[in-house]
């Protein structure tokens, strides 16, 4: 071993496992699914939450390969601009890669923690940058492991796919009628995470009847998350959509509501309808329900 710029013990063979991991599983496009070989690189802790939080289709918590941020890359685009480098901590590397070897593509980085495995050889046994598998019980983000994913929906634009996650607390699961509120909102771009929003869907009112979220609709490069809320003796309909840009930023299109009287169902009542034209240019993680509650009453 010997100590890098920075003084931090730098092994060989930890660099060399690492290195050797990530060339046979993601070195090309062949898909390896051999748990035994995995094991050779991986410690049994990390497997055993992975498996725990892919078990089951309907409660996918972890629905991207933590090791690479996502599901989709390209193996000769790894193996070609692959680096690994010491952290401060012993014992603990950065990986950075391209993933898809694309022009300007930001790198990817992977802060893994090995330890000895029983064979003495080197074994990944965190991944210190990922929320559910950098076992830091301290860690605010590990209570999404408390939800399930209640509704998604994808985009599949000519360069990128991305993917919107609405989250629910696993205590609600299979209860009946439940109002979903305040629900967690995760953006996913090629399955790597980007975004996220915990002030979009509105909170819960216990004097009002309204279910709260209802569904996320995707078209083209569009999606739209509703929801119902009470508005005075109205029940409001909301409907909040969402453009993907030339840019790839994710920004609030256009913001509506439709109403029904609670009293008198077959009221007619004028809808309000809000567009960029009206705010301009808002972000994703920026909008809330105090914006959106603002906006329609401007």
């Amino acid at each position: 071993m010997k100590k890098d710029t920075v003084g931090v013990i730098k092994s060989k063979d930890a660099v060399n496992t690492l290195k050797e991991y990530y060339f046979k599983f993601y070195g090309s496009d062949k898909t390896i699914n051999d748990r035994k070989l995995l094991q050779k690189y991986v410690s049994e802790r990390v497997l055993k939450r992975i498996d725990s939080l892919t078990a089951n289709p309907e409660n996918l918590i972890l629905d991207y390969d933590p090791f690479i941020k996502g599901q989709d890359y390209d193996g000769n685009a790894i193996r070609k601009t692959l680096k690994i480098e010491p952290l401060q901590n012993e014992n603990e590397y950065r990986v950075s890669f391209s993933q898809f070897g694309t022009q300007n593509e930001k790198y990817t980085d992977i802060d893994l923690q090995l330890k000895k495995g029983k064979k003495n050889n080197f074994v990944i046994d965190a991944i210190l940058n990922d929320e559910y598998l950098n076992f830091n019980k301290n860690s605010k983000k590990n209570e999404h492991i408390k939800f399930y994913v209640l509704d998604s929906a994808k985009l599949q634009l000519q360069k990128y796919s991305y993917k919107i996650s609405v989250l629910e607390k696993n205590e609600n699961k299979n209860k009946d009628n439940v109002q979903h509120n305040s629900n967690p909102i995760i953006l996913f771009k090629g399955n790597q995470k980007i975004s996220e929003n915990d002030n979009l869907i509105f909170s819960y009112n216990d004097n009002c009847p309204a279910d709260g979220f209802q569904r996320i609709v995707s078209k083209n490069n569009y999606f739209t998350i509703e929801q119902t809320y009470c508005k005075d003796f109205l029940i409001a309909h909301s409907y909040t959509t969402f453009k993907v840009n030339e840019n790839g930023n994710i920004i609030l299109y256009k913001y509506g509501e439709e109403y029904n009287d609670r009293s008198n169902p077959d009221k007619d009542i004028k809808s309000v309808t809000k567009t960029s034209k009206d705010f301009g240019d808002i972000k994703f993680e920026n909008v809330t329900e105090n914006f959106l509650h603002n906006l329609i009453q401007n």
